[in-house]
């Protein structure tokens, strides 16, 4: 009795066309997964930039009337409009914003009544030309 291990059978056509193709895919399988390795570790970098970036960047702070005049606007936590208004007008702190009359205020671009009302609200601040707070 002979073992079937011992005797050679020749390859067929098929199994030589696969070994052949697995042999070609293997650099592309390789290929992808440095690929995806790489796409991790930058994913891990760029996480990792944005946390030491979170840890020293300033918190935005609530606009209160107990806000130091030296406080710069970008820091205080105002709506969007008013922010981009004050921003173009040259109003870098708080400080600048408290000495500003309301018909300076009032006259910027998208800034109204009302805003100006709810700015000197919120920074504690009294009118200096009659516009009426917004109750």
């Amino acid at each position: 009795m002979m073992n079937d291990n011992s005797i050679s059978k020749p390859a067929s056509a098929a199994q030589l066309a696969a070994e052949k193709m697995f042999r070609q895919a293997e650099p592309e399988v390789s290929e992808y997964i440095k690929a995806q390795q790489a796409f991790g570790a930058n994913r891990e970098r760029l996480r990792d930039e944005r946390l030491a970036r979170e840890a020293v960047a300033p918190t935005h702070l609530a606009p209160t009337p107990e806000l130091p005049d030296d406080t710069p606007l970008a820091n205080v936590r105002l709506p969007s409009r008013v922010q981009n208004a004050l921003w173009a007008a040259g109003f870098k702190t708080v400080g600048e914003v408290r000495d500003a009359t309301d018909k300076t205020l009032v006259s910027l671009q998208d800034l109204g009544k009302k805003s100006v009302s709810e700015l000197r609200d919120t920074l504690g601040l009294p009118s200096t030309e009659g516009v009426r707070p917004c109750r």
